[in-house]
């Protein structure tokens, strides 16, 4: 069960808002304000003089914290600024001879997309399985689109337009059983539903931190397992991913090659954003206080109770076939023009949500309630009868 006197805590600011736009931008818990707020008065107190050491223990700290809300290791998390650079610097590091192709499903959204798209350039070709209904994804169809040529499936855990959650656990065992690198964007799940890596055979995971992460933006991280890690070639390359370099100030005597660490941190080649791996670990250290089952039970609660108690309404909601590929993600189409209507109405019920032009969608979180789920319901209807 949900504490809620801790989330209470966390988002006393909310009070009478209705945020149901974690698809889009987070809202970051108390914590993590404090924090990130602070983090430049800290910097300059001291005239920088322990940045860099405070730099360092920030990542060594945030590491573990992301590890175990994914059942991994530690040294298998590195830092990126959002989830289309860690899915880029798989895509560009990856050894791929002409010939190979990725599958990938047709909702994806750009982030995982181009990164695909741009590799096809060397020769690689892009199996793209259609949807059916505007929203489902067929596991089967998936699986039936991968060959000998296969290399990589990439897909989201949950579809950025639909809310579609897709069966990651059947998907990464079929990926296991014929040596098929299983690739994950997770922005749309993390932190909102228990993405394990290790039961769905994730191989490779890219995560934004401002959605469920409860971060911010400009800040992310990517899963790599060890076993894949030395496989791919980084994109860049710095003294804080090399081994073989040396301490300032001496000069590097050795012109030959590099040496990549062996596991992620091989692609974080320079400094990283430190402000906003420290809101990464204070917004994981909430999520683990809060625990992911007891989060994902709690928003697929209220999205169950949300479409049923939005029966007989007469815009189209996009519905997975299937409860259990519901994803907390609740999306609402109207007439375009009428955007100045539905926008009046949301806001005098103060509910956020993801519009644009002529398509809503709610993002379920922790901290929105049954009754806020209801003001959502009349909201609707109301906007239904401002149509008629």
């Amino acid at each position: 069960m949900l504490n809620l006197e801790l989330i209470n805590q966390e988002y006393d600011f909310m009070q009478d808002i209705i945020f149901l736009n974690v698809s889009s931008v987070v809202m970051p818990p108390n914590r993590v304000q404090k924090d990130y707020n602070s983090f430049m008065s800290r910097y300059i107190s001291n005239f920088g003089d322990d940045v860099v050491s405070r730099a360092w223990q920030i990542v060594g700290a945030t590491r573990p914290k992301i590890a175990r809300l994914l059942n991994c290791q530690p040294e298998e998390i590195a830092f990126v600024k959002n989830t289309a650079e860690g899915i880029g610097t798989l895509a560009m590091g990856f050894p791929f001879q002409a010939g190979d192709n990725v599958v990938i499903a047709d909702q994806e959204h750009s982030s995982n997309l181009y990164a695909w798209i741009n590799v096809r350039r060397f020769g690689v070709n892009l199996k793209i399985v259609p949807s059916s209904n505007n929203c489902d994804i067929n596991t089967q169809d998936i699986i039936a689109a991968m060959d000998e040529n296969t290399k990589i499936l990439a897909i989201s855990a949950v579809q950025f337009s639909t809310g579609f959650y897709a069966d990651l656990e059947a998907l990464g065992a079929e990926c296991k059983k014929r040596g098929i690198i299983f690739v994950v964007d997770a922005i749309q799940a993390f932190g909102r539903l228990n993405i394990d890596v290790q039961k769905f055979n994730i191989s490779w995971l890219a995560c934004g931190g401002n959605k469920g992460a409860l971060a911010t933006l400009g800040v992310g991280f990517v899963y790599c397992s060890n076993d894949l890690a030395s496989n791919i070639s980084p994109s860049f390359a710095g003294y804080q991913s090399t081994i073989t370099h040396a301490s300032p100030p001496s000069i590097t005597e050795n012109f030959d090659r590099l040496e990549f660490y062996p596991h992620a941190r091989r692609f974080e080649a320079g400094n990283l954003n430190y402000a906003g791996i420290e809101a990464l670990g204070n917004g994981a250290d909430l999520l683990y206080e809060l625990g992911l089952e007891n989060i994902q039970k709690h928003i697929l609660y209220l999205e169950k109770q949300l479409r049923h108690k939005l029966q007989g309404l007469k815009l189209q909601i996009v519905t997975p076939a299937k409860e259990e590929n519901y994803g907390g993600v609740v999306c609402i189409y109207y007439p375009k023009a009428a955007e100045a209507q539905v926008v009046e109405v949301l806001k005098k019920y103060k509910i956020y949500a993801t519009m644009r032009g002529g398509y809503i969608r709610f993002g379920i979180n922790f901290y929105n309630t049954e009754k806020q789920m209801d003001t959502v319901v009349k909201a609707m209807f109301e906007i239904q009868n401002t149509l008629s």
